[in-house]
């Protein structure tokens, strides 16, 4: 039983020590095969730094170390030994002086260890020189570049920073072009998050493959079905059967729900490494990608600009929605899709032209997602929204109308004091506030599991909300400084019911009246539909 590598992403180092290791090398020898100049964007932690390793090994001749494994069983590589420069941008200082040193410290690094001189002068000249003596001096080079936006992502919040760090970045890989032209370059491959700065970053690389959404590079990492079962079917996923009281069946379906689903064609689903190494290891299901990196400017963001997140769930793009990210004009969905938190569900063409829908991968980063966004809009501590969430789902689930609107209540106090409208009239302040409302019953529903439907058109008008548990089936309207029975009768009067009268559910009809003052729950009433 090989042990898995939790936190490894040197391959020498997973190799020698016997770990598990999920065989990419028949992906890796096609991009080698087919192509020298790489730019490829996926999600943190999926695989992209031991993807740069396998790649420093291989280019460095240690075909040992590829024993038993399909580059060096099954292919004609002739593991000719070439200088490799590895650049980490996540390991550097990302302040703008602190990043230029770094990049010298590292070239003059270099320079020593391969018995060159650069000159004392910029980080373009003397990446220049560095590259052209190696070259001229063994063979062509091998550079790698780990996280290369870094530097830039990490301050979105502070755009003139960004900016300086971009031409940082600028400078650092203009170079490569000639350098590559001069026959200097064996391979070149970029990785990081994001390609919103890929346009200006490597403008004079016009030659430059991007493998985002190629084919080559759909399954490059992460981990396929069909690997799952390979690497991890008999010491992993057998004995959690038992440990779960779960048939085989059941058990792979939730690992799937739970982790699979990233996917760059629609088709092509992905499980997420790190959660999936975590799952195995923890034996229990948890948000643990999700829980490394908690997107607290994305769903601020979100919430700062009005965003339905209910609109998150399917968004339509078309193929140039994915090369028009830029620094200067952020798109959130763009954001979103780059960063793991959306991926393509699906493919459909109109004539030839496709068009993609994107939306959460997996119940992962749902759940996670959600519950960040109800901490975002209902500005409370993430222990209090804990609380609130599991209190409100006993009550849903037990037919208790009243512990859900005094959680609620909770969560909507205070929440209209954080509230600035560029209008600062007493009603645009409260049309405000009633978007938080419904945006915070929406979410609060979704996140314990709930089937929601909300602002449902009728052949009579819209009802606000429908929630269903295992027993029961609620069906909601909301009111502004007018007496709950109101909305009672609205749902009666209107014939809302009538799309649930077969259900076996019990269901309750909820009127909840909202005060223009409080900002709050004023009055509520519920009652069992009498069929």
């Amino acid at each position: 039983m090989k042990k898995l590598p939790i936190g490894l992403q040197n391959f020498k180092e997973i190799i020698e020590r016997g770990y598990l290791y999920v065989d990419k090398t028949r992906q890796v020898f096609d991009l080698i095969d087919k192509g020298k100049l790489y730019f490829f964007s996926r999600p943190r932690r999926f695989g992209k730094s031991l993807l740069i390793s396998t790649l420093q090994h291989i280019f460095e001749g240690q075909k040992e170390l590829f024993k038993g494994l399909y580059i060096a069983e099954k292919t004609d590589y002739d593991w000719e030994k070439h200088p490799v420069l590895a650049f980490n941008f996540a390991e550097l200082s990302n302040e703008t002086s602190g990043l230029e040193r770094g990049i010298t410290y590292i070239l003059q690094d270099y320079a020593q260890e391969y018995g060159v001189e650069i000159p004392d002068s910029d980080i373009r000249l003397q990446f220049r020189f560095l590259v052209k003596r190696i070259a001229e001096k063994h063979n062509p080079v091998v550079v790698l570049v780990d996280e290369y936006d870094k530097p830039i992502i990490d301050f979105l919040t502070e755009p003139k920073k960004a900016q300086a760090n971009r031409k940082v970045l600028e400078d650092f890989f203009a170079p490569l072009k000639s350098l590559d032209l001069k026959g200097h370059l064996r391979f070149l491959f970029i990785t990081g998050v994001s390609k919103f700065s890929k346009v200006s970053l490597f403008s004079d690389l016009n030659n430059l493959q991007d493998l985002t959404m190629d084919p080559i590079a759909y399954d490059l990492v992460g981990i396929t079905h069909d690997e799952l079962l390979k690497y991890f079917e008999k010491d992993y996923i057998q004995p959690l059967t038992g440990h779960f009281d779960l048939s085989h069946e059941e058990l792979l379906y939730l690992i799937k729900q739970w982790y699979n689903g990233y996917s760059y064609d629609g088709t092509t689903k992905l499980y997420n490494p790190f959660s999936i190494l975590d799952f195995f290891t923890k034996k229990r299901f948890g948000n643990f990608w999700f829980a490394t990196g908690t997107p607290t400017f994305l769903v601020e963001t979100i919430r700062d600009r009005g965003i339905n997140p209910q609109d998150l769930e399917e968004v339509k793009v078309n193929d140039a929605f994915f090369d028009k990210f830029s620094l200067e004009a952020l798109e959130m969905s763009g954001l979103l899709f780059q960063t793991g938190y959306l991926t393509i569900k699906r493919i459909e063409y109109k004539r030839t032209r496709p068009y993609y829908f994107l939306g959460y991968p997996n119940m992962e980063v749902y759940e996670a997602f959600t519950h960040n966004l109800l901490q975002a809009f209902s500005y409370k501590a993430h222990s209090t929204v804990n609380t609130v969430l599991v209190k409100i789902q006993d009550g849903l689930e037990e037919g208790d109308v009243g512990k859900f609107i005094r959680q609620l209540e909770i969560l909507l106090a205070d929440i209209s004091y954080h509230l600035h409208p560029k209008d600062k009239s007493e009603d645009a302040r409260f049309k405000m506030w009633e978007g938080y409302f419904h945006t915070i019953i929406y979410l609060i529903t979704s996140f314990i599991g709930m089937y929601v439907e909300s602002e449902i058109t009728k052949h009579k008008g819209r009802l606000d909300l429908s929630v269903e548990t295992d027993d029961f089936l609620y069906i909601m309207e909301f009111k502004l400084d007018e007496p709950a029975e109101n909305a009672i009768e609205q749902i009666k009067n209107r014939d809302y019911i009538k799309s649930y009268i077969n259900s076996p559910k019990t269901i309750y009809l909820v009127g909840i009246s909202f005060s223009k003052t409080e900002r709050n729950v004023a009055t509520w009433e519920s009652e069992i539909w009498a069929r």
